[in-house]
């Protein structure tokens, strides 16, 4: 059985709207596109600097996100995903959550 397009790129690949309003979670941000090892955020209206910028990342296992934040520091997050949406939970107990954006 041959894997589609997205699972060989991996799940993440694709664009992504940040569903969440928790406070904890500005810091992450409102849009971010994955591509093969590669992400790039875009701030929302007023937001200001975004932890989750542009850098590297990659999924280890089935709940794992290794991915570079602003600092150029590696940060593990937990990680559920489905298809359309993906949760992340950070180092401090933040939970933000970014649904797919349909073409």
């Amino acid at each position: 059985m041959s894997d589609t397009g997205q699972e060989q790129q991996g799940p993440l690949v694709g664009r992504w709207e940040k569903v969440t309003t928790h406070a904890c979670a500005e810091k992450y941000p409102q849009g971010i596109t994955f591509s093969t090892g590669t992400y790039r955020g875009t701030r929302g209206p007023g937001q200001g600097m975004v932890w989750w910028d542009a850098g590297i990342y990659r999924v280890e296992g089935p709940q794992t996100l290794l991915l570079s934040v602003a600092t150029d520091e590696l940060v593990t997050y937990r990680l559920d995903y489905r298809s359309d949406w993906f949760e992340a939970t950070d180092p401090d107990g933040c939970r933000f959550e970014y649904r797919r954006v349909v073409p």
